[in-house]
């Protein structure tokens, strides 16, 4: 019986020195799957690799966002915006592909496992996260992706209400002492929070796998060097004990 396999879709613009390390290794791991980099011209060139569409073609399915968008973050806008931006871009271009489903990854993150078959060994989700973030986004289901993009313009509409920025865990971890940052990180706490089970957290090591919160996160794993995940190699495939 033949497996659809799962869409593989990044976001990013410009040509970042890690960007051919991502792509090289996703089509190591997923050698049959359709990837698509949406991005600028300067990443025109993995054509022959991917399937490469202009980050231009949905300048309009950010408009909404843009209009309601005011900036608090230790980082500058030219970098967060286009985090939080990069959401609606994705709803914008999977509704045009008519994509029910897919992975989203963010450009510096490095695969090793088939993510067609990964995702079929999860319980049902409408879209998944990894720990903290949603750098690793299973999306089963548009309508959940679609709430999401939702959510933040209610967020932003509303100027963010502090009762949801006291529960975020990421809030609390970036907030010093009178300076709140705000990112895509915390609409996805919160959103886990109006929306309890809708993300599945597949940073806890189950199934015989995780997929990573990240490498200098060694909460829960045995070992570190340098600072960070102690990883073993077996086979060409990393490992770290829990």
């Amino acid at each position: 019986m033949a497996v659809n396999l799962l869409p593989i879709i990044l976001i990013h613009n410009g040509n970042s020195w890690y960007l051919p390390y991502t792509i090289f290794q996703l089509k190591k791991s997923n050698p049959n799957t359709p990837i698509y980099l949406i991005g600028d011209n300067t990443t025109n060139h993995y054509r022959t690799l991917l399937k490469h569409i202009p980050i231009s073609s949905y300048e309009n399915s950010t408009n909404l966002l843009n209009s309601v968008y005011f900036h608090k973050s230790s980082l500058g806008k030219d970098f967060e915006f286009p985090c939080i931006s990069r959401w609606f871009i994705l709803h914008a271009f999977m509704k045009e592909q008519s994509l029910s489903r897919c992975v989203y990854l963010d450009s510096d993150i490095l695969v090793y496992s088939n993510l067609t078959e990964a995702q079929a060994r999860f319980p049902y989700h409408g879209m998944t996260w990894a720990g903290f973030s949603a750098h690793n986004n299973f999306i089963a289901d548009l309508g959940i992706l679609e709430k999401f993009t939702n959510n933040i313009i209610d967020l932003y509409t509303n100027q963010f209400p502090e009762e949801l920025l006291e529960k975020s865990l990421f809030h609390k971890i970036v907030t010093n002492k009178n300076k709140m940052n705000i990112s895509d990180m915390n609409v996805f706490h919160d959103f886990n929070i109006r929306y309890p089970k809708t993300l599945l957290d597949i940073s806890q090591p189950t199934m015989q796998g995780t997929f990573d919160r990240s490498i200098e996160d060694t909460r829960g794993y045995i070992g570190t060097k340098d600072g960070f995940k102690h990883v073993i190699w077996k086979s060409n495939q990393p490992f770290c004990i829990e």
